[in-house]
């Protein structure tokens, strides 16, 4: 639904849609990504323009995104015909995966053997790989450009492009659950995933995730219109 003029806008939550990134070369051969780069595919070109069309009636005000190649270019899909410019923004990155960027899942095997994540032993908020970010540091680093953004934009909507890992973090926050909680709810390439958010911490969800492919997450504890506050220093 397209945003509606309304007054005293201090008082009125800013919305947020946090779109991850179409899919990419690497994603396409199931390598890890963070921090490094690889182009959007055909596919993922595609999903970015299935995103803008979702899009297409939201009157968006601003649009950040994170800074590495393959957001910089949903963002500008999604902007195209707008007249708006995109801030790229290092907080919005990937997850720092350090030594397992750019291998895949057998390639890490060989060189960083018995360091992958254990089920049912880790965290997914402090376990590390190798050279890498904790979530714990992801959101350290999210948290501060959120509540920025919500305190600046009351009663605006902005768009956020940004990856997977992030958005897994804005939905621990959104929800108030810790990721091992919510691991099963995976952002798809180019999900659009709708919040308002108010200072202070609490969020309501509009729009779940949902890829250009189809259905994904499942209805969110939040999406009853009850204000959800941050996730607990678990998450």
């Amino acid at each position: 639904m397209p945003d509606s003029p309304r007054t005293n806008r201090k008082e009125e939550p800013v919305t947020l849609i946090v779109v991850r990134h179409g899919e990419t070369v690497w994603n396409a051969q199931h390598r890890w990504q963070g921090w490094l780069d690889s182009p959007l595919t055909p596919r993922g070109e595609e999903q970015a323009r299935q995103a803008a069309e979702v899009l297409r009636h939201w009157a968006i005000a601003h649009i950040y995104s994170s800074d590495t190649g393959r957001a910089l270019r949903t963002a500008e899909i999604i902007a195209t015909g707008r007249g708006l410019a995109t801030q790229p923004v290092a907080a919005l990155r990937e997850r720092n995966y350090g030594g397992y960027e750019g291998l895949n899942r057998e390639e890490i095997e060989q060189r960083y053997p018995g360091t992958r994540f254990r089920e049912g032993t880790d965290r997914r908020e402090t376990w590390r790989p190798p050279d890498g970010e904790t979530f714990e540091e992801v959101r350290a680093r999210l948290r501060p450009f959120l509540d920025e953004v919500i305190r600046r934009h009351a009663g605006q909507t902005v768009l956020l492009v940004t990856h997977s890992g992030t958005v897994r973090v804005v939905d621990g926050m959104v929800q108030g659950r810790c990721l091992d909680e919510i691991w099963h709810r995976h952002p798809p390439n180019a999900c659009v995933y709708v919040v308002r958010a108010w200072p202070g911490g609490r969020f309501q969800i509009v729009r779940d995730m949902m890829g250009p492919d189809g259905p994904e997450a499942e209805s969110a504890a939040g999406s009853t219109g009850e204000a959800q506050p941050y996730a607990t220093e678990r998450a």
